[in-house]
């Protein structure tokens, strides 16, 4: 009989080098880890979904989970991360990108009626502030520092 308590699940929607920066960090890491991506050559670091079941698939996330979104699509990442947020169930939504990501996504989330509320739930961009360093390696540090202090 295992009585270890269940580790928190991470879904992580990329699995380009970013995405798979974040799937070698939080490995060493108390999480449980899945990978989505719509493109068949990543399938040695992630399930292959179409783009509409990667967005089914955040819409589902469960109570607790973690999500950090980095694909190869901003549109794509906008689908994805409203469907997190309008499901409304994740402990931490990010995303990678630049604060003018950020601001576009805003803008696009309050034209489709997400509160402000809603809105500031979205990590973007994820990680750190003020840490220096672009690398995939560097971002992945840096968001796992920053998700690990808001898993209380």
């Amino acid at each position: 009989m295992n009585l270890a308590p269940r580790k928190p699940r991470l879904v992580l929607f990329g699995a380009g080098p970013i995405g798979q920066a974040f799937a070698a960090q939080f490995a060493l890491l108390p999480f449980q880890v899945e990978a989505y991506d719509a493109r068949p050559d990543l399938s040695d670091h992630a399930v292959i979904l179409t783009e509409a079941d990667m967005v089914e698939a955040a819409a589902c996330l469960e109570d607790g989970d973690y999500a950090l979104i980095a694909t190869h699509s901003h549109d794509l990442d906008y689908r994805i991360a409203a469907a997190i947020l309008k499901a409304g169930r994740p402990k931490f939504v990010g995303m990678v990108g630049s604060r003018g990501k950020r601001d576009r996504m805003v803008t696009r989330l309050a034209a489709d009626g997400f509160s402000d509320e809603t809105i500031a739930q979205l990590n973007c961009p994820v990680g750190i502030a003020g840490l220096k360093g672009k690398t995939p390696e560097v971002i992945a540090v840096s968001t796992a520092a920053q998700v690990l202090g808001s898993a209380e």
